[in-house]
């Protein structure tokens, strides 16, 4: 596993809870942009699914059975898990065990409240299970497309790949979504059979619930100050740093300022992510990077009263629009993650 897939991989763990409890109305919207609806049904592509297909949980049994493409709704957040598939290896060098087989899950979950900010974790809050009893837990090996956790503002939407390692002849497999340990939600579990697919598979749409930003704006929060001063595409960068078929890299020139009073330091790896409308998250590119003139350099603390200047690269889909660009300012407390639009 290359150094960017474990770095996305481990940022996605760390958060877990939300602030406040609570309640705020759902959205009703939960398709993708190329979807149309009519009343009492969803038309996605060629496919038709009554509105019914979703699951609302509900607090009298605490817990909801689904299939693939099912989705639950509940008070705060939506969830649907959109495709499942098996593969021995991912990449070019990550290969599962003698055995050993990798699960991958296509997620997609919303924070559908009009003003909470929420936290998800694949890795705190998700497991697979086989019929018999045995769980495992979510792999640190991952696809180019890993689902990242963290903070999810009003109306957005994190998509992506989870990945389980379990046995080859392991049966019956579902996955897990714990949810006890978050008191904004009424319903304890919700458990996905992943060898039942739905007539239709559901989606989400994002409609972010909070100000974008501009290039060229600065945004503070607790003292911290973040702006994004500009941003540039291009396919290669210097000798080595090629970007994939039908991808580019999309490098963006921030500056942070400290006036908190003591030092801090700024990860690029755990704290900023490129993402696109559809809730697709990129994380940095280690190999542009490196290939990077005037990278930003977070390998000391940013001290108090400073300020720093420098350039973090994203490979993304050639000409994706919309694209953000996000910071989260605190690794721990909610509410202060904040989107720049770089396309």
């Amino acid at each position: 596993m290359n150094r960017r897939t474990l770095l996305a991989t481990l940022g996605a763990g760390v958060f877990a809870g939300c602030t406040g409890s609570d309640s705020t109305a759902r959205t009703t919207d939960a398709t993708t942009t190329d979807e149309t609806t009519t009343a009492g049904e969803t038309t996605t592509g060629d496919k038709t699914h009554e509105a019914d297909d979703t699951e609302t949980a509900d607090s009298e049994s605490g817990e909801r059975a689904l299939a693939v493409g099912e989705r639950v709704d509940d008070q705060q957040l939506s969830m649907v898990v959109r495709d499942v598939s098996k593969t021995d290896k991912l990449g070019e060098f990550t290969t599962a065990g003698s055995g050993n087989t990798f699960v991958v899950v296509r997620l997609a979950v919303k924070n559908t409240t009009k003003d909470t900010y929420l936290g998800f974790s694949g890795f705190l809050q998700t497991r697979a299970k086989d019929d018999s009893g045995y769980t495992y837990d979510q792999s640190l090996s991952a696809t180019d497309q890993t689902f990242t956790g963290g903070q999810l503002v009003p109306g957005e939407v994190s998509r992506g790949d989870i990945v389980y390692e379990v046995p080859k002849d392991a049966s019956g497999l579902t996955l897990q979504f714990d949810f006890r340990a978050v008191s904004f939600l009424t319903v304890d579990r919700v458990t996905v059979d992943l060898e039942s697919t739905a007539d239709s598979v559901a989606d989400l749409k994002q409609d972010l619930g909070v100000d974008v930003h501009d290039t060229g704006k600065s945004v503070s929060h607790g003292g911290v100050g973040v702006t994004v001063n500009g941003v540039e595409y291009a396919d290669t960068l210097g000798d080595f740093a090629q970007a994939g078929e039908g991808n580019e890299y999309a490098i963006v020139d921030i500056t942070t300022r400290n006036g908190t009073g003591k030092a801090q330091h700024i990860s690029t790896a755990l704290q900023m992510l490129a993402k696109d409308g559809k809730g697709r998250s990129y994380s940095l590119s280690i190999d542009a990077a490196t290939a990077l003139d005037r990278p930003y350099d977070e390998a000391s603390a940013l001290a108090d009263g400073e300020k720093r200047r420098g350039k973090v690269a994203y490979e993304v889909p050639k000409g994706v629009s919309p694209l953000y660009w996000t910071f989260e300012y605190s690794l721990w407390t909610d509410g202060d993650k904040t989107f720049w639009k770089l396309r």
